[in-house]
């Protein structure tokens, strides 16, 4: 075993030793790191004795395994609460911001970073880079040197494990990195990421998957320093800068749902694929969330939801494709496989209201576009037949039937 993966093993046992993580947990997370299952149980079995021989903690300081309670700690130190972005179910507008975006604490504490708000995870990470370039979200799937490839396309692509998965790091001193994980990968009752903060300094960190706009700050000052805010008020201060988000996301809604849906040739109806641009509040529905046309009319969707991928999928029929794709491995973590029914385009460019039609990501990085044959920022489907025809966006929503989810509906009259 390498020093680096020895530290990593020696954090999950401290945060098991601690009572910070269960030991499922610790388990999974173990084995996340490629140790086999026989050699994890072993590292478990000895964490236990020791946690064993602890003295116990006084009644009434412990919350559940895995979830350290937020507030002063019986060691003098305090775990201050930050909450991971955030879903207006009504608006659709999701709020890529922390909240509150900067905390200043003290060398010991511990900063809990809470995900999926009413239980609605974002996609989203807390990752601390020490000034290195973010990871990429997706990388070429690649065995012993070949890209593997996948049925009537390019190499597939997974999901960076670099942003995918938890790294086993619960300290961080301002040096390499540190990441949660994304929380749509998350167990429901492992939905928060603690780190404990030794060393004085200011760290800026951000979500992997929203880096662009979506940041946070923690300013470590020397153990026992006067502190600007306590727990409730940055409570309040996360609650103000939550309302200016979702203030936001609300004027670029209605600002979106002013524009005519009809093009200056009549036949083409335009129809916005998010809203809220390059802005910390995006809308994830469709405007507007139904158009009533003639057959041999055109819709044009464009993504206005700049670094924020969307789809437009018809199922015409045929049945829903997962978006994502599991692929488990004897000796180290899952792939999750980005599936390329869902990533790129499918089908003519005309719909009668039959057959598999998607649009593949729209409004992914131009160089990723154009490695992939994506289509950039618009797509357009040219409708033959009359029929009501729903759709939805592969990313956000869980099918086409979803009431609370991005879709939409084409009506389409003789």
């Amino acid at each position: 075993m390498d020093n680096e993966l020895r530290g990593r093993v020696a954090e999950i046992i401290s945060r098991y030793r601690r009572r910070r993580i269960s030991r499922r947990h610790a388990l999974r997370l173990l084995g996340a790191l490629g140790l086999s299952g026989v050699a994890g149980s072993a590292i478990m079995r000895s964490a236990t004795i020791a946690q064993d021989e602890m003295s116990p903690m006084p009644m009434g300081t412990m919350e559940p395994m895995g979830t350290p309670p937020v507030g002063p700690q019986i060691d003098g130190t305090t775990v201050w609460k930050v909450q991971v972005g955030g879903m207006d179910m009504e608006t659709g507008i999701d709020m890529h911001a922390f909240f509150p975006g900067e905390v200043t604490i003290n060398a010991g504490d511990s900063v809990l970073w809470g995900f999926a708000p009413m239980g609605m995870p974002g996609f989203h990470t807390v990752t601390f880079m020490s000034g290195a370039e973010n990871p990429p979200i997706f990388i070429p799937d690649i065995v012993e040197g070949t890209p593997v490839e996948s049925p009537g396309g390019p190499p597939r692509l997974l999901i960076n494990p670099l942003i995918a998965f938890w790294d086993g790091r619960a300290v961080y001193d301002g040096t390499g990195t540190a990441n949660s994980g994304l929380d749509v990968l998350k167990a429901p009752d492992d939905m928060a990421y603690a780190l404990e903060f030794p060393t004085p300094g200011t760290y800026d960190y951000q979500c992997a998957a929203h880096a662009d706009v979506m940041t946070g700050r923690v300013i470590v000052q020397e153990a026992g320093a006067s502190l600007p805010n306590d727990i409730a008020g940055y409570e309040a201060i996360a609650q103000q800068e939550m309302a200016a988000v979702l203030a936001e996301g609300k004027k670029a809604l209605a600002d979106a749902t002013l524009a005519t849906p009809m093009a200056a040739d009549g036949t083409a109806w335009d129809v916005s694929a998010g809203a809220g641009g390059l802005s910390q509040a995006r809308v994830s529905r469709f405007i507007p969330a139904e158009v009533r046309i003639k057959v041999g009319d055109t819709v044009r969707w464009t993504n206005r939801t700049a670094g924020e991928p969307h789809t437009v999928t018809f199922l015409g029929g045929t049945e829903q494709p997962a978006n994502v794709l599991l692929e488990t491995q004897t000796d180290g973590p899952p792939k999750y496989i980005q599936n390329y029914q869902t990533f790129l385009p499918m089908g003519e460019t005309t719909f009668d209201g039959t057959g598999y039609r998607n649009s593949g990501f729209l409004g992914v990085p131009p160089e990723m576009g154009q490695l992939y044959g994506l289509l950039g920022d618009s797509y357009e489907l040219t409708f033959t037949k009359a029929g009501w025809y729903p759709y939805y966006c592969a990313l956000h929503a869980s099918g086409q039937d979803d009431a609370q989810g991005m879709t939409g509906t084409v009506v389409v009259r003789e």
